[in-house]
């Protein structure tokens, strides 16, 4: 059977400063690359929405990667306090999961584009609970380094002004959960970078001062036992995360800043 690429479209929202109502359009979320060249194969397929983009592997029912632009105007009130959704726009053969599958499994739902980063609106939020943006995580990861971690991204962007590009994804696999085989990462990894200062296009800046972008990648093993150390502890590059999961970073960008941003290891004191 042939799989039809899935493209969400919406109006597109016009500004101009990092603050205002921005980056929740379509091609906002996927600014740095397509890290695994996702496209319309069930084993890399491209999901491109205005809240965030993902390569979905149907074999294991997790993305390889979901990336998304975060600015403080994307944040606000919005709350969606539902069950999570099985992802209905897989085309026909694809694994759908469900909320039952994690279920009295001892794994959390784990966000990969965090609702907090998308409440700007209550169907912005709602859209972070597809469950093809979710990966199985032990609550000590997802409701500490992760949770801490996401919030310092938030902080990061509303104390600087400007916006954050992310990635997350998880590989190994731990087994599986739920009656449709869910694999469990045994890594979970993001990256966030900060934007220089400055107009243009985030790429546009990037290649012209990489020095000045912030770049902060983690590698955090999925375990019990870790929800209270700090998320510094587990900062790494993201060219250590490319050997790592296959994946190609930051290909947008000319071949001198890509360098020297996949070699860039973050103190966690900034």
């Amino acid at each position: 059977m042939k799989l039809t690429r899935l493209v969400c479209v919406v109006s597109l929202v016009a500004a101009t400063t990092a603050s205002s109502f921005a980056f929740i359009i379509t091609s906002y979320q996927m600014v740095l690359g397509n890290p695994s060249g996702a496209g319309s194969g069930a084993s890399n397929y491209l999901i491109q929405r205005p809240q965030y983009a993902l390569g979905y592997v149907s074999s294991s029912g997790i993305p390889k990667w979901v990336a998304w632009s975060l600015s403080s105007g994307d944040q606000g009130s919005g709350r969606y306090d539902g069950n999570f959704i099985t992802d209905t726009s897989l085309p026909a053969g694809m694994k759908r999961v469900t909320h039952a599958d994690y279920t009295n499994s001892g794994f959390d739902r784990g966000h990969m584009s965090p609702n907090a980063d998308r409440n700007i609106t209550l169907d912005h939020a709602k859209q972070t609970f597809l469950l093809t943006n979710i990966q199985p995580q032990r609550p000590d990861n997802n409701q500490g380094i992760w949770a801490n971690f996401e919030t310092y991204c938030r902080n990061l962007t509303n104390s600087t002004g400007r916006e954050v590009l992310i990635m997350s994804g998880g590989y190994g696999s731990a087994g599986t959960i739920g009656t449709n085989s869910v694999t469990v990462p045994t890594y979970n990894w993001k990256i966030a970078i900060l934007v220089p200062a400055g107009s243009g296009s985030p790429i546009t800046r990037i290649n012209a001062n990489p020095s000045a972008a912030r770049v902060i990648a983690l590698r955090v093993p999925n375990v019990a036992g870790i929800r209270t150390t700090p998320w510094t502890n587990y900062i790494t590059t993201a060219s250590s995360l490319q050997g790592s999961t296959g994946l190609s970073f930051f290909t947008a960008l000319n071949s001198a800043a890509r360098t020297t941003l996949l070699n860039d290891q973050d103190t966690g004191t900034n």
